[in-house]
């Protein structure tokens, strides 16, 4: 945990739980938790709520790292792999570990070269990009998806009066909304109703109510989140210049690991999810959780840090796994400049920020329930109750 109450520096929270302490140091660390729990429900309890969910809210489940990516491209063809490699000079070994998005950028430079582009290219590209997206398909059907419907559950519960939490995602599988399926919750995600589910921006705006005969007007249901997918999805396809939601499509509509995928997030549809973004971190009395998110990406990153300068009313807790490391310089492997700059505002005594180091699992235990009705939505229920 880095937070203001620790004045940015790092302390060990994860060994001591809510029982009671057996020494000074264990004291301390429960404090530090309390205070997490505190920072929680803060956020939690924010007049507007929204969450970023990251790359390690799957891999948690089974979902595949980059590094995952990276040799299973490898192993479908390792001559072709090699020689490719060969052709845009990348001196990663056979055998090692390298970087995809570095990879499939510099063949996206090669197969878009005006004159003699390489034939074998694009064919690997393609390749590539089936492998990613059915890497990122077929884990959900047997991923343990309990920790995703515990947090959509606390995502969803909010009190009468306070607008629905807005879940952004830069992950491509469907783990959100399985769990969400599984937990009750109800997604707006932008497409309709019909029977192939076609994508408008506008039905961003829709809501859920419930209609009574005894009742002189509609209720607003519970439990219903609004979901953008900011790269993307897996069951996402084109047809007819219209974005539909296929089971399986041949080819996904999604933001592939490349550096030109800041230039795709100015076309449609992921034009309209970073507007939504944009527009959801301006929000006042805005309470902004990031889990699994390593600050890698670097559109993403500057809109947080952006917000977090001009938004006075945000607070924000970071929750991710290496989140230390993330904020050191000397570890070149792992250094985030943005979340790092985050971390000096904590230093600096900014008690609306709070970075926790730890795993998906491990931050989804921590959350604290507030979806108990407060003495306010009581009254405001028996003030409905006497006027219809």
């Amino acid at each position: 945990m880095s937070g203001a109450s620790t004045g940015g520096n790092w302390v060990d929270v994860a060994r001591i739980e809510d029982a009671e302490p057996a020494d000074a140091a264990d004291k301390a660390r429960q404090e530090h938790r309390r205070r997490i729990k505190q920072a929680l429900g803060a956020v939690l309890g924010s007049e507007q709520l929204v969450a970023l969910i990251g790359l390690g809210a799957s891999a948690a489940v089974g979902g595949p790292k980059m590094s995952d990516l990276w040799k299973k491209v490898r192993d479908k063809d390792t001559k072709s792999f090699a020689a490719i490699q060969v052709k845009v000079g990348d001196t990663t070994p056979l055998t090692g570990t390298g970087d995809i998005e570095a990879l499939l950028s510099k063949c996206q430079v090669l197969a878009n070269t005006p004159v003699g582009p390489d034939a074998t290219v694009g064919p690997f590209i393609a390749s590539a990009e089936k492998i990613i997206a059915d890497a990122c398909h077929g884990y959900v059907d047997t991923a343990d998806l309990s920790s995703h419907e515990h947090l959509l559950r606390i995502l969803a519960r909010r009190p009468q009066g306070k607008p629905r939490t807005r879940i952004f995602t830069t992950n491509y599988d469907l783990c959100i909304e399985r769990a969400a399926a599984n937990s009750g919750a109800i997604i707006v995600d932008g497409f309709g109703r019909e029977s192939i589910p076609i994508f408008d921006g506008t039905n961003f705006d829709i809501d859920f109510v419930r209609r009574r005969i005894e009742s002189k007007g509609p209720e607003f249901i519970d439990g219903v989140v609004l979901l953008a997918k900011l790269h993307g999805s897996v069951d996402w396809a084109i047809e007819r210049n219209q974005i539909v939601r296929r089971d399986r499509p041949t080819a996904p509509v999604i933001i592939y690991p490349r550096s030109d995928k800041f230039e795709l997030t100015y076309r449609q549809p992921f034009l309209e999810m970073m507007s939504q973004f944009q527009s959801a971190l301006r929000q006042p009395s805005l309470g902004l959780l990031v889990v699994g998110f390593g600050f890698a990406d670097a559109h993403l990153s500057e809109m947080i840090l952006s917000a977090v300068k001009r938004n006075l009313s945000l607070r924000v807790v970071v929750a991710t796994l290496q989140c230390e490391q993330h904020c050191d310089p000397a570890s070149e492997w792992a250094y985030r400049p943005k979340i790092h700059l985050l971390q000096q505002l904590v230093a600096q005594g900014d008690s609306r920020i709070t970075l926790l180091d730890l795993s998906f699992f491990s931050f989804v235990r921590l959350l604290p329930d507030i979806g108990t009705e407060t003495e306010e939505d009581k009254l405001r229920s028996v003030l409905r109750k006497l006027i219809t």
